[in-house]
This record gives structure tokens, C-alpha cells and sequence, in this order.
């Protein structure tokens, strides 16, 4: 398990509201493919820096397409999947902390324009983790019939505390028909990554499991424990480690349904 932004494809097509298609890209190998191919170019490609008042970072959007593009820029907070732990931008909402300076603009063909992305205010955790959605489609797509193709760069923006303050917990065993998962808490202010192991007995016999993720502050991850396991009751031996760091061993027992 790790923290993969999904949905976020140099050479797949997604289908975005009115009628237009998506070309998505999400890593710096694709956005050298972009700028081979031609199409939308957002440099650099993320935002990582120490989470302070006022702390700018300034990209550039290019145009590398052929026709003229509308563009918008938004910075959007994570979801993430508690099962998996993909993350995705919500796009229902804005990244609260963060403003985006002169976000909607169009630019023809071959055109750039420089974006800057501020942090408003010290976040209240001491860090700030979400995501920069770039959009860009033809300025005529209202009146087009048909598909139409468009643009999408999606980006990580890190916004790291000055004062780490790693943490993890782990919850009560949630058991159903042949399972069990184990609710893992990211309740520090960072994204270090959670090594977690797992040695599950049942009536038959003991298996070791285990997985590292990083998981977004404040978010909960259903570790699961096993798939087939016996009904009756069970038991399961649990280490976290983070930052090289043993910061939890416990045993819970639980009955699987």
C-alpha cells in the first residue's frame, strides 16, 4: 500500500463534463511525454515546501497545443481511500489555506503564463497536503458537437510543518464473514511513511502480513488482516514502525463472524 494518485494517465483519455475528454498527466516522466506530444505543460510539477504564511511558489502553464486553451487552475484537497490508500483531488472542493493568483486565463497556442500558488495562513496541524489541478480546454468547447479533447495536469502540493510531529495509532479490530481489518491512524502532522506488520492466528494456523503506506494526517486506513480467515476467535500481533521506529506493538484478539 502507498499514497498513488489515481486516475492520473499521460496517454489515457477520461471523460470530463461537457462532452470534452481529458489527456492527463501526473508525474514528471509524463509531462516530458506531454511536452513531446505536444499539449498542456504545468513546470515544476509540484509544490514542496515549509508550510509558512505568506510562502509562494510560482509555475508556469504552457500552451503546447494547437489551438487556443481556457485554463483553469485549482488547488484541491485529497481524498483517500480507506481500503487502498490511493488518493484522489476532490473536485467538489478548494484546498482551504491555499490561494491560486490569477487561476483562469486562456492561452493560444505556444503561449505560457506564470501562476503563483500562496499559502494564506498557518495551518492549524503545522502542515497542509492536497493537490494542483490544472485544466485546460479549447476556448470554443461550448459551441463544439461531438468529443472534444482537453487537458489535465494534477500535481501534489506539500506543504511540510517546521515542527515534525510524527504520529500513529491503531484501532479495534473490525471482523466480518472471513475477515478482519485494522484501522491505522495517521495522527501526526506528517506524510512518513507506516510500516505495519501483522501475525494473524486463527484455528488455522498463523499468517504474517504486512504493508507500507503513507497516509494523509487526520486519515484512517483499513489494514486488512486477512480474507479467508476461520470462524471463531482469533488473535493478531501488531507492530507499527515509522521513521525506523517501533511506535506501537500490541496483541488484540476478535472473533471472525
Amino acid at each position: 500500500m502507498r499514497l498513488k494518485v489515481t486516475g492520473v494517465v499521460a496517454a489515457g483519455l477520461l471523460v470530463g463534463g461537457g462532452g470534452a475528454v481529458l489527456a492527463q498527466s501526473g508525474t514528471a516522466q509524463n509531462s516530458r511525454i506531454a511536452q513531446d506530444q505536444g499539449g498542456l505543460v504545468v513546470a515544476p510539477l509540484e509544490v514542496d515546501r515549509p508550510a509558512t504564511a505568506g510562502a509562494t511558489n510560482s509555475l508556469t502553464v504552457e500552451n503546447r497545443s494547437k489551438e487556443a486553451l481556457s485554463i483553469e487552475v485549482k488547488a484541491r484537497p485529497w481524498t483517500q481511500s480507506s481500503s487502498t490508500g490511493d488518493v484522489a483531488p476532490n473536485r467538489r472542493s478548494s484546498l482551504a489555506g491555499v490561494r491560486v493568483d490569477g487561476g483562469t486565463f486562456s492561452l493560444a497556442p505556444g503561449q505560457s503564463r506564470d501562476v503563483n500558488v500562496v499559502l494564506t495562513g498557518a495551518p492549524a496541524g503545522g502542515s497542509l497536503y492536497g493537490a494542483l489541478e490544472v485544466v485546460g480546454l479549447p476556448t470554443d468547447v461550448a459551441t463544439r458537437k461531438g468529443v472534444v479533447l482537453g487537458y489535465r495536469v494534477v500535481s501534489a502540493i506539500r506543504l511540510n510543518p517546521a515542527a515534525p510531529k510524527p504520529g500513529v495509532s491503531a484501532g479495534a479490530i473490525k471482523p466480518g464473514k472471513g475477515t478482519a481489518t485494522l484501522p491505522v491512524k495517521n495522527t501526526g502532522n506528517t506524510l512518513d511513511a507506516v510500516a505495519i506488520r501483522a501475525e494473524v492466528k486463527d484455528s488455522r494456523g498463523t499468517r504474517n502480513l504486512s504493508a507500507t503506506i503513507k497516509i494523509l494526517p487526520g486519515k484512517t486506513i483499513n489494514f486488512p488482516l486477512g480474507t479467508k480467515l476461520q470462524k471463531g476467535s482469533a488473535t493478531a500481533k501488531i507492530t507499527l514502525r515509522q521513521k525506523s521506529k517501533t511506535v506501537l506493538t500490541s496483541t488484540k484478539k476478535f472473533k471472525v463472524k
